[in-house]
């Protein structure tokens, strides 16, 4: 049995691996304008080099004796990789991919920032494939290019600020069941397929199709890890009040995609805590954070204090109201850290401002929206997410292709 294994192996090696000297042909993850003109030729010429890149959608590699190898070294330096090891979206795993979606591949989902290149299935397809994706994930990617394609989302701006901005995908509905998303323990960490492929499927998009390219227009001053992946699931089972996308408008039994970008993350640990005392915590935490004005922060509450709270009658809402009453600082001590700031008082009210009285209590930060999910798994380590000033979550509904299993 020993020996038969080995050959099984050995055969699957010969069938999936590239021979070594043998051509390999790949498809092209860049992408175009609306008139046809590759994203690669404006960045060339946007950062004054004389790289030539092919004007082809396939590509036929020069024999190597590693073609695997060779295709990662040639796809980085073009700019088209994220650092990590990438697949090769040959012809035939392309098809596969785009058959995952109902649409014909040359079909415009969406137009991406910041140098307008055009996402078709096939160009979705083609970075899906380079990041590890199946074609079932398909209609999850696409929605969540239309998300970040929205105005409000303002990917211009989140992808070329010099913020360390990255987007964050949070799914809900049935959807994260049916595709085996990771809700559970470490749901915002590594060992889940899907989880990790579709969010590094979604960068390599903004990269390569929509022209993100660091050191060329994205000019982030540190960047950060969520630029690889990014994904959050809810766990609705888990969870004591209604599913995240019924925040949005959805009906629960919907599945969603929300789009956010995100400066990074701060855990908050419950142990110990009375549920006004978590909360109490989180109230001091928004207090002492660095902005007066955000689009959003997002909180992720532990199933276990989720629950312990929902047990004394506290609701989404009730949680909001009562962040909001307490995370408040007197004028004094507000315009104190921004009286010199111009561009940190973007979003704030003129006539706080013009405040007089110094003993006054001013929201810190001011905040669009403070949308609660629960995520992950037992235990009482909860977190928060900074979302960027600028930008504004967007959800989007994943459209389902008949037949989708």
């Amino acid at each position: 049995m020993p020996k038969l294994q080995t050959l099984l192996v050995l055969l699957l090696a010969l069938v999936l691996l590239p021979r070594a000297g043998a051509a390999l042909t790949v498809c092209n993850p860049a992408g175009q304008t609306e008139d046809g003109v590759y994203i690669d030729a404006v960045l060339n010429q946007t950062a004054k080099r004389d790289t030539a890149f092919p004007r082809t959608e396939r590509e036929s590699l020069a024999d190597a004796d590693d073609a695997l190898e060779a295709f990662n070294a040639l796809f980085l330096a073009r700019g088209w990789g994220d650092g990590l090891p990438l697949i090769p979206p040959t012809p035939e795993r392309v098809e596969r991919m785009a058959a995952g979606y109902d649409l014909p591949g040359d079909f415009p989902i969406a137009t991406l920032a910041p140098m307008e290149g055009v996402a078709t299935v096939e160009k979705i397809a083609v970075n899906a494939v380079m990041a590890g994706c199946e074609p079932r994930h398909m209609p999850l990617l696409v929605a969540a290019v239309e998300a970040v394609s929205q105005p409000e989302f303002d990917l211009r701006g989140m992808s070329t600020t010099t913020n360390p901005d990255a987007v964050l995908l949070i799914v809900s509905g049935p959807v994260v069941k049916a595709l085996g998303l990771n809700a559970a323990g470490g749901s915002f960490g590594r060992g889940n397929r899907a989880n990790a492929s579709i969010s590094r499927a979604l960068h390599l998009i903004i990269q390569n199709v929509g022209g993100s390219r660091p050191g060329i227009t994205d000019m982030s001053t540190l960047g950060q890890p969520g630029e690889f992946v990014m994904f959050l699931a809810e766990n609705s089972e888990a969870s004591p009040w209604p599913s995240w996308q019924t925040e949005f408008g959805f009906l629960p039994e919907r599945s969603v995609v929300t789009a956010a970008a995100v400066e990074g993350y701060s855990g908050i640990m419950g142990i110990g805590y009375s549920r006004q005392e978590f909360l109490d915590l989180v109230a001091q935490w928004l207090r002492g954070h660095d902005r007066p004005y955000r689009s959003a922060i997002i909180l992720i509450i532990a199933q276990d204090t989720a629950k312990m709270l929902a047990r004394e009658g506290w609701t989404r809402a009730s949680i909001r109201d009562y962040l909001r009453s307490r995370a408040r600082v007197p004028f004094r001590d507000w315009i104190r850290q921004y009286h010199g700031a111009k561009e940190a008082r973007r979003g704030v009210p003129e006539d706080v401002l013009l405040t007089k009285d110094e003993d006054a209590l001013i929201p810190k930060p001011f905040l669009d929206s403070l949308p609660i999910l629960v995520a992950g798994g037992t235990g009482e380590k909860s977190m928060l997410l900074p979302c960027w000033a600028a930008g504004r979550m967007v959800s989007v509904e994943i459209r389902l292709p008949y037949g989708w299993k």
